[in-house]
């Protein structure tokens, strides 16, 4: 760690006109802040590095027979289970309606029908029809006014 008094040390140094002492001193702090420097260097890769880790793995799902990784809304996959839990590796598995097996580890994987997605049906909240309101406004309470009614 940086000693900061050294600072103030140095500047003494050079106003009592001892040049040669506060130059050895200036040079040795300037080495400490060199070091200081490739350690936070090394740091802040190692977070990155860590950072895509912890990405990574929110990104690979597990779907019951393959991994599956997703970038953006892109599914890349599928990859052999027994390679990404054994050995920590994605081996990409062949596309088709072939079987798959895995060209490292020789998994047989059964063709999965792909699910078919029914369209969701859409709901639609209460509809109150605004003259409806209105009228209804006006019957239960006499001295409400249109613009009352339009404005609630």
């Amino acid at each position: 760690m940086l000693d900061y008094s050294k600072f103030k040390e140095v500047s003494e140094l050079f106003l009592k006109g001892k040049n040669r002492e506060a130059t050895l001193l200036l040079k040795e702090l300037q080495t400490k802040y060199v070091s200081l420097c490739d350690q936070v260097s090394a740091l802040k890769l190692q977070v990155k590095e860590y950072d895509d880790i912890l990405n990574f793995s929110q990104n690979l799902i597990f779907d019951g027979n393959y991994y599956w990784l997703k970038t953006g809304s892109v599914r890349h996959g599928p990859f052999c289970a027994e390679c990404c839990k054994d050995e920590g590796m994605l081996v990409r598995l062949p596309h088709g309606n072939t079987k798959k097996i895995c060209w490292r580890c020789g998994k047989q994987y059964a063709v999965q029908p792909a699910p078919q997605v029914q369209p969701k049906e859409k709901k639609m909240g209460k509809v109150i029809p605004l003259h409806a309101l209105i009228n209804s406004s006006d019957k239960h309470c006499g001295d409400v006014s249109d613009k009352q009614a339009v404005s609630d």
